[in-house]
C-alpha cells in the first residue's frame, strides 16, 4: 500500500496568516535547488540513554536529497558529540563509554498534565534550547523536515516545531517519522506542522519537497531510493548506526515494525561493507545494527559482510541493542560474530513461557535460546559478554512469568536485561492492553503504562532487583 500524505487540506499557513496551496512557488527561481533543513528533535521523557541512536530515516532522506542536488543542513538536538554543545556547556558533558554510547545532557522540565501524577522527574534530553536557537541563525531553508521517534516523545517534537516556526514563520515545515505514522490524527491536530507525512517513501518525500518549493524535480529521482545515511552532515561522529534491512519478516504481537515498513528487504552486502570500510577509514570503530531481523538469511547477507570485515583486518566493534534472533545462531555463525568484533551480543528471548512465545509470534523457543547460548560460549564469549532481553508488563502477563523468565535466562549463564513493555498503537498487544487508539500517546510510555495496573507496578522494582542480583552473582561465579 502506498503511504498516505496527510496535510491541512493540502495547504500550509505562514506566520502572517497567509494560506498557501501545496506546490506553490516560494521563489522566482524555479530551477534553483531547494535548501532543506533536517531536524531531529529533543526527547522529553523520564529516562533516555544514547544507545548508539541516530535518526536513520532522516539521514537517508538527506542523502537522497543531496544526490538530487538539494542543499541540505542538519540540526540534531540529540547529537552528544557536536563541538558547539561541548563549548556551550563549558566542557561539562556526560561521559561516553569505551564503545561510544552514553548519557545525554538533560534538564528537568514540567511534566505534561496527562502524566503529572507519575512520581518521577521529567526531563528534556539533548542540547539546551538556547544552543538550538543559535544553530538556527546559520540556516536559511526553503523547507524544514522534522522527524520523530517514539510516539510518547511528541512533546519534544512539538517544542522543536514551535521554535522553528518562531524563527522561520514563512517556511513550510513537514513532520514525519514514527509518531505520525502510528498516530497521524494526533499529529495532524496538535503538532503545529504545516504538513504531516505518514509514510516512509523517500521518493515521495523528495517530490513533496520540490513541489513545495515550486522547483522542477530532477530526472534522477531514483537516486533517492536506498541511499547510505548522510553522516557527512555531522561535524563529529562518535559511532555509526546502521540498518541493513527494512521491514521485518516476523509479526511479533508487541512490535510495530511491520506497521512502519511494508515487506522485508536487505541492503546489498557490497553496499554495507563499503559503508563500514569507509567509516573505519575515518577512525570510526563502533557500529550498532538496529535491524530487527539481522540474522535472517544470514548466509546470503550478514555472513558475506562479516567475512569481508574479517579478511580486511578492520579493527571494529559491532553492537546489537535490538537483540539477535537465537534461532539462527549456529556454531559457524557464533565464531564469525566473535572474529568480526561483535561485543556483548544481546539475544531477544522476551519470555521463557512457551505459551507466551507461541501467542506472541513464535520468534524463538527456549531450546533454540539455550542452543544459541551454548554456541556463543563455545565461540569464546563469557557470561559477562552475552545478555538476554526479557520483556516485563506484556498485556495479561503474570509477574510470576517474568520472574521465571529472569531465572531461566540467568541459569543459562547470561546477563539479564529487563525491558518494560511499551504499547505500540495498531499492534495486537495494544488491543489487549486496555488502551484505545484515541488515547493520548503519552500513555504509550513504558513508564506511564503500569499505572493502568497499579497492583503490579509496585512489584516491578522487585523484579528489577532480582535481575540485578542474579547478574551480579553470575559475574562473581564466572570470575
Amino acid at each position: 500500500m502506498r503511504p498516505a500524505l496527510q496535510s491541512k487540506a493540502m495547504t500550509w499557513v505562514d506566520g502572517s496568516g497567509n494560506v498557501h496551496p501545496y506546490g506553490t512557488i516560494l521563489s522566482g527561481e524555479k530551477m534553483k535547488p531547494p535548501r532543506v533543513l533536517l531536524v531531529n528533535p529533543w526527547i522529553h521523557d523520564f529516562v533516555a540513554y544514547d544507545l548508539w541512536a541516530k535518526p536513520l530515516g532522516l539521514l537517508s532522506i538527506g542523502a537522497g536529497l543531496k544526490k538530487l542536488g538539494a542543499q541540505v543542513g542538519l540540526v540534531d538536538c540529540l547529537d552528544r558529540f557536536h563541538p558547539r554543545l561541548h563549548e556551550y556547556l563549558g566542557g561539562r558533558l556526560p561521559k561516553s563509554t569505551a564503545y561510544g554510547d552514553g548519557h545525554y545532557h538533560s534538564e528537568p522540565i514540567r511534566k505534561p498534565e496527562v502524566i503529572k501524577n507519575i512520581p518521577r522527574r521529567y526531563k528534556r534530553y539533548g542540547m539546551p534550547p538556547g544552543l538550538f536557537r543559535e544553530m538556527l541563525e546559520t540556516e536559511s531553508p526553503d523547507v524544514i523536515l522534522v522527524t520523530s521517534g517514539m510516539t510518547y516523545w511528541y512533546p519534544g517534537v512539538f517544542e522543536a516545531i514551535r521554535l522553528l516556526k518562531e524563527h522561520f514563520p514563512r517556511v513550510p515545515l513537514v513532520l514525519g517519522g514514527t509518531y505520525p505514522r502510528l498516530c497521524p490524527e494526533h499529529a495532524q491536530k496538535y503538532s503545529g506542522a504545516d504538513l504531516v507525512y505518514a509514510g516512509a517513501d523517500t521518493g515521495e518525500i523528495a517530490r513533496l519537497i520540490y513541489g513545495l518549493c515550486g522547483t522542477a524535480l530532477p530526472a534522477r529521482t531514483a537516486a533517492v531510493e536506498d541511499p547510505a545515511p548522510a553522516y557527512d552532515l555531522y561535524p563529529k561522529l562518535g559511532y555509526v548506526t546502521l540498518r541493513i534491512s527494512s521491514g521485518c519478516p516476523f509479526r511479533c504481537s508487541y512490535c510495530g515494525w511491520y506497521l512502519l515498513e511494508d515487506g522485508f528487504r536487505q541492503v546489498g552486502p557490497d553496499n554495507v561493507y563499503k559503508q563500514i570500510r569507509s567509516f573505519a577509514a575515518r577512525g570510526i570503530s563502533n557500529f550498532a545494527f538496529y535491524d530487527d531481523a539481522l540474522l535472517y538469511n544470514a548466509e546470503g547477507h550478514l555472513v558475506e559482510i562479516l567475512k569481508r570485515v574479517v579478511r580486511s583486518g578492520l579493527a571494529v566493534n559491532f553492537h546489537t541493542p535490538n537483540g539477535l534472533n537465537a534461532r539462527y545462531i549456529n556454531p559457524d555463525l557464533a565464531r564469525l560474530l566473535r572474529r568480526a568484533g561483535f561485543v556483548n551480543p544481546r539475544l531477544g528471548l522476551e519470555t521463557a513461557s512457551a505459551a507466551r512465545q507461541r501467542s506472541t509470534g513464535g520468534k524463538v523457543n527456549n531450546e533454540e535460546f539455550l542452543q544459541a547460548v551454548r554456541f556463543l560460549m563455545e565461540a569464546g564469549y563469557k557470561t559477562r559478554d552475552v545478555a538476554a532481553n526479557i520483556l516485563m508488563g506484556l498485556p495479561g502477563q503474570p509477574l510470576g512469568e517474568v520472574k521465571d523468565s529472569i531465572e531461566f535466562a540467568s541459569a543459562a549463564g547470561v546477563q539479564v536485561r529487563l525491558e518494560e513493555y511499551a504499547p505500540v498503537a495498531g499492534t495486537p498487544a495494544f488491543a489487549q492492553s486496555g488502551l484505545h487508539g484515541g488515547c493520548d500517546p503519552l500513555w504509550h510510555n513504558n513508564n506511564a503504562f503500569p499505572l493502568y495496573r497499579p497492583e503490579d507496578s509496585r512489584d516491578y522494582q522487585k523484579l528489577k532487583d532480582l535481575a540485578r542480583n542474579l547478574n551480579s552473582a553470575a559475574l562473581r561465579m564466572a570470575d
